[in-house]
Parts: C-alpha cells; structure tokens; sequence
C-alpha cells in the first residue's frame, strides 16, 4: 500500500469529476501505475480528437535517469492505450502525463524537470510531472520548444488546473 492512497483517491474522485475514466493499480513492465485517467475528446485547437492520459506512480527515490525511464515507459503506455480510431496525426492526437508521486525531490531535480523538454513523439506529447504533496507543489517543464510551442501553453494551463493544489 503506498503512503499516498488518500492523495491518489482525491485525485482519482477530481478527475473522475472532470470527465476521465479511472483505472487504479495497473501493473506494467517495470511499474506500477497507481492511476491511471484518460479522457478523448474533439478539440478544434488540436485539429481532430485528443486523448489526453494522467499516468501516476510513486516512485523513491526520484533521480533523473528513474523519471526519463518512468515517463518514457508511462507514455508508451498511453500510446499502446489509445483506443481510437483516429490515426494519430490524421485526425488523432495524444497528450500523456507521465506523474511521480514524491516528497524526496532534491531542489536539482525540481530544477532539472523545470528546464528539460521531454521526449518528442510524432502526433503525441510527453509531458512529465513530479508532484510533492507535503509540499503541495507540482513541477514540470517551463521551457516551451519551437515543435509543438502552440500547444505547450495549453498544457501548462492543463496540468495545473488536473493536477494543482487549488
């Protein structure tokens, strides 16, 4: 049992509020997803239907190597989970959001996630989060990158108002 099950159920009571569907305690390769929350929707801004996918784990300790792997495999994940009928970039897109769930994060990897864009995929972003809920904080990327810059803002915007502390 991990020490952030009334986080995740709070979590998992908000998204499901917004519309995602929740699965919990999903064994993957190497992790285990303590949530997971999808939702496709059409959204003209993205010129066809998005399906955008939550994917939280807690992982100690949280080191750079450990959160490229994470989000690397998490957004595999989404993509292997899509569930549409859209081919992506015909009509079909993804957003995944790989989230660490942790209160061991070093000032350096707050630093680090805040200055490094994630991996680039065609039709589907990768956009990691690390999450402390002790300090009721969320750290992600604030670098937007020349590929994909039209969207970033509204991911941004995405994962503080699913994912903050409001």
């Amino acid at each position: 049992m991990s020490q952030y099950n009334e986080f995740f159920d709070h979590l998992s009571q908000r998204l499901s509020g917004q519309g995602f569907s929740i699965t919990r305690n999903i064994a993957s390769e190497k992790y285990r997803f303590e949530l997971v929350a999808a939702r496709s929707a059409f959204e003209l801004s993205k010129f066809g239907k998005m399906t955008r996918f939550i994917i939280a784990s807690t992982l100690n300790p949280v080191d750079t190597k450990k959160v490229k792997d994470y989000s690397s495999k998490a957004t595999k994940y989404a993509l292997d989970n899509r569930q549409s009928l859209l081919p992506r970039g015909f009509g079909g897109s993804l957003l995944a959001v790989p989230v660490i769930v942790s209160d061991d994060l070093t000032e350096d990897m707050k630093k680090w996630l805040n200055e490094t864009l994630a991996e680039k995929h065609y039709a589907a972003f990768e956009f990691p989060v690390l999450i402390s809920p002790k300090e009721r904080r969320i750290y992600y990327c604030k670098k937007t990158p020349a590929w994909g810059a039209a969207y970033y803002s509204g991911f941004r915007k995405f994962v503080e108002q699913e994912l903050g502390f409001h």
